[in-house]
């Protein structure tokens, strides 16, 4: 009778906490987790078995709105749009630090007058990007898919971990095999105490009330370990992404859909160099010998490359250039228009 009605005094106290704090009673999450993937990612992000995470759907935060599926919303919108043109990609292509109207698939869709579904999600690796575009083409049944790699993204592949768990690719016996990502946080001690530490958490983490105290009260013990590392993975990057972009225009090949690669970088490559970086040159060429239109951002912004001719293209903050302004990517909506129009 003590245990019963303690375990009814229990349920109690977090139907009533549900309620005050305005979450569904009945949601069954795990609480504490939640909002570690929130401290690590953002608050737009949630879990994803496959990617590793994706962008909450239906997100209301200023000037960054989502629909079903993450999907940014470019303009007032309210579903996903089919038949016109997909986006995908990180970031850049995402569009952080500016408005939903400011991100390059809102320049494009206003250049080429059709939609153009923003399907990006900030920080993926060429890997997840791929992911990304396989798993939205039956949705969105696109004539003409984008996908959008940051030079960086391929760094980002090479790795099992980048800051949180992601999915990566390994070439066995001459085939791409897909590894899913690790748990959030990876078990890599046995003592016995710390199995206990952890498998306390993962029950507590169920409670909002549990998730609510223990991270006042205890925050070490409730959200240490496992997160912010990052972990390379037995692979080699490139050849992962330029086997992917072949699998994937082997895929819109078979639907009738036209297929472009978009380029971009950071700025720090732009002033540095005459010539994009090695790993991004390597893709570009693969995906031209599999028939994929390029487009590379590089070679406008470099004629550019005087350090007050270029500011004005991406964020900046004293001498951090972080990513593309809304002017950079109006310019980068009007090289790909340019290159639809070929």
């Amino acid at each position: 009778m003590i245990v019963a009605s303690t375990l009814v005094a229990l349920v109690v106290v977090e139907v009533v906490y549900r309620l005050v704090i305005g979450v569904p009673v009945f949601k069954l999450a795990n609480w504490r987790i939640e909002r570690v993937v929130i401290g690590q990612l953002g608050h737009r992000t949630v879990i994803d078995p496959v990617l590793g995470w994706t962008l909450r759907p239906h997100n209301t935060l200023e000037g960054h709105n989502t629909l079903d599926r993450g999907i940014r919303r470019n303009f007032d919108e309210t579903t996903v749009r089919t038949g016109a043109i997909l986006a995908v990609g990180d970031s850049f292509t995402e569009g952080w630090e500016v408005e939903d109207d400011d991100t390059w698939p809102a320049y494009l869709e206003r250049l080429v007058g059709m939609p153009v579904v923003n399907g990006a999600v900030g920080a993926y690796g060429t890997d997840q990007i791929v992911l990304r575009a396989e798993q939205l083409l039956p949705i969105v049944r696109p004539k003409v898919l984008i996908v959008g790699f940051l030079d960086f993204d391929i760094v980002r592949t090479a790795h099992s971990h980048f800051a949180a768990p992601k999915p990566h690719f390994t070439i066995e016996n001459d085939e791409l095999v897909y590894h899913p990502p690790a748990r959030l946080e990876p078990d890599r001690q046995s003592s016995f105490f710390l199995a206990v530490r952890k498998s306390s958490r993962d029950v507590l983490g169920y409670s909002a009330v549990a998730d609510h105290l223990l991270a006042r009260l205890a925050p070490d013990y409730w959200y240490g370990g496992g997160l912010g590392d990052f972990q390379l993975a037995p692979t080699d990057a490139v050849a992962v992404t330029c086997r992917l972009l072949a699998r994937l225009k082997k895929q819109v090949d078979q639907q009738g859909i036209r297929m472009l690669l978009f380029m971009q970088y950071y700025a720090w490559f732009i002033y540095a160099s005459d010539t994009a970086p090695n790993d991004a040159r390597r893709v570009i060429a693969c995906a031209r010998a599999e028939g994929i239109q390029v487009v590379d951002h590089f070679p406008s912004l470099r004629a550019l490359a005087d350090r007050s001719a270029l500011r004005p293209y991406y964020m900046v903050y004293g001498d951090l250039h972080t990513h593309m302004s809304p002017k950079g990517n109006e310019h980068a909506a009007g090289l790909l228009a340019a290159a639809l129009r070929e």
